[in-house]
C-alpha cells in the first residue's frame, strides 16, 4: 500500500508529464511562406499596423486586390501568420504594381489557423480590416476597406476588434 505521500508524488509525476505533453502540443504552426516582408519605406510595400492584438495565438493578417472576390480564398493575394506576443504589431506585402487593396486582419487566439465564426457568419474572434469600417449585419464590401498605393506603397492601421 502507499503511503500519501507516495501517492502525491504519483499525482505530481502525472500532471507534469500531461502539461509537457499540452505544452509541445500548443507550439503555433506557422509555415515559412506565411512569414511577412522585411518592412522597408524604401521598396513598394504595403506596410500595416495591427493594434489591440490580445497576446497568445496567432496574428493572421490577409492582402486581397479583387472587389468581387473580398474575403474569399479565391480574392486572397497573400497571407501573413506571426505570433501575437504583443498589443500591436507591423507586417509588410512587398507589391509589384500600384493599385488598389484591401487588408483583413485577426488574432487566431486558439492558434488553429481558422477565424471562428458565431452562426450569423461573424467573428468571434477579435477581427479587423482596412480603413477600420465597422462590422454590422455583415462584413463590409471591398470599397468600404480598399485604399490606394503610390510607388511607395501605403501605410495603413488596423484597430482589432473584439467580437
Amino acid at each position: 500500500m502507499r503511503s500519501g505521500i507516495d501517492k502525491l508524488l504519483l499525482v505530481f509525476t502525472f500532471c507534469v508529464l500531461v502539461s509537457s505533453i499540452v505544452s509541445a502540443e500548443q507550439k503555433l504552426d506557422i509555415r515559412p511562406y506565411e512569414a511577412s516582408d522585411v518592412c522597408s519605406t524604401d521598396i513598394a510595400q504595403i506596410r500595416v499596423s495591427v493594434n489591440n492584438v490580445g497576446k497568445g495565438g496567432i496574428l493572421t493578417v490577409e492582402l486581397y486586390n479583387d472587389p468581387d472576390n473580398f474575403l474569399s480564398k479565391k480574392g486572397r493575394i497573400r497571407r501573413i501568420r506571426i505570433p501575437a506576443l504583443t498589443e500591436s504589431h507591423r507586417v509588410c506585402f512587398g507589391i509589384e504594381v500600384e493599385g488598389t487593396y484591401a487588408v483583413a486582419a485577426y488574432h487566431d487566439i486558439d492558434a488553429n489557423r481558422k477565424l471562428k465564426k458565431r452562426w450569423n457568419m461573424m467573428p468571434k474572434e477579435p477581427f479587423g480590416l482596412s480603413q477600420n469600417p465597422k462590422l454590422k449585419m455583415g462584413f463590409p464590401k471591398f470599397s468600404n476597406s480598399a485604399f490606394n498605393t503610390d510607388n511607395t506603397g501605403a501605410n495603413i492601421d488596423i484597430n482589432l476588434r473584439k467580437p
